[in-house]
């Protein structure tokens, strides 16, 4: 179900990684995982320096030597500052994809950055240092492999499932009582369903896919404001350019320019 959705950062693009000094390694998970977890990430830099994260409905397990915090579900651009140099891993679970692990109402965390205490877990600890007790990434993200299969959850929400599928079937343009009215449930069930899988309630989350769809086609080519607004389901220029700003605080042309902008001076 999760093919249907690729979440976009434009930090790890080939130029953010460049704008910003960093150096990538990425595997997908093992197959059992696909659609849960998106991928493994490692992030390399040599000196201090902010990560740019845009929402993407997500969450995700960052790590670095000296510990472990959680993501929740973001709904505006924050930098994560990298204070020192090194090897910072990631784990990055699809939209509701942490809740076949722990059983967590994501509601509590969305807008956070947490400590790993925060999921109650505690075998996990002994994953943090297995994995950095490891010298190699392609170790690191086979260790997790093992890890989330022994911790997988097989239990299913077919209607929920069903849900998100739809979201990204339109781009996030459905409107929340037409994805409800579909799935069998009331609009006031399907909220309190991705609050607590996603920590968003339907319609944030839908703006958000709405908006990933944005800047994937700007990191393509650049957009026509007014011509954009009627592509991508907003009301008009306007309420394009206010939904943008809402999610990453600048428009467009501002926004882009600080992650591509070697990309369009090439």
């Amino acid at each position: 179900m999760n093919n249907i959705y690729s979440p976009f950062q434009p930090t790890l693009t080939k130029e953010g990684l460049r704008k910003f000094g960093l150096k990538l390694e990425y595997l997908e998970p093992c197959n059992a995982l696909k659609g849960i977890v998106h991928a493994y990430l490692q992030i390399k830099c040599k000196c201090p320096t902010p990560y740019s994260v845009i929402p993407d409905g997500t969450q995700a397990i960052y790590m670095s030597s000296r510990g472990s915090l959680i993501s929740g579900t973001q709904t505006e651009s924050k930098d994560i500052q990298l204070f020192l140099p090194g090897e910072y891993f990631g784990i990055w679970f699809y939209p509701a994809g942490l809740r076949h692990f722990f059983k967590v109402n994501l509601s509590e965390i969305s807008e956070q950055i947490v400590d790993i205490k925060y999921l109650e877990s505690r075998y996990f600890a002994y994953l943090h240092e297995q994995i950095y007790s490891r010298k190699y990434f392609s170790e690191r993200a086979k260790m997790c492999d093992t890890w989330l299969l022994k911790n997988h959850s097989k239990h299913l929400n077919l209607r929920f499932d069903n849900a998100l599928s739809l979201i990204y079937q339109s781009s996030g343009n459905d409107r929340v009582e037409s994805i409800a009215e579909r799935v069998g449930w009331s609009s006031r069930s399907l909220n309190r369903h991705f609050l607590q899988h996603t920590g968003l309630n339907t319609k944030t989350f839908s703006s958000i896919v709405r908006a990933q769809n944005v800047c994937k086609q700007l990191y393509r080519q650049a957009i026509d404001e007014q011509k954009g607004s009627l592509e991508f389901g907003y009301y008009d220029q306007a309420h394009f350019i206010k939904s943008f700003k809402k999610h990453f605080k600048y428009p467009p042309s501002k926004f882009m320019g600080r992650f591509m902008s070697d990309f369009y001076n090439n």
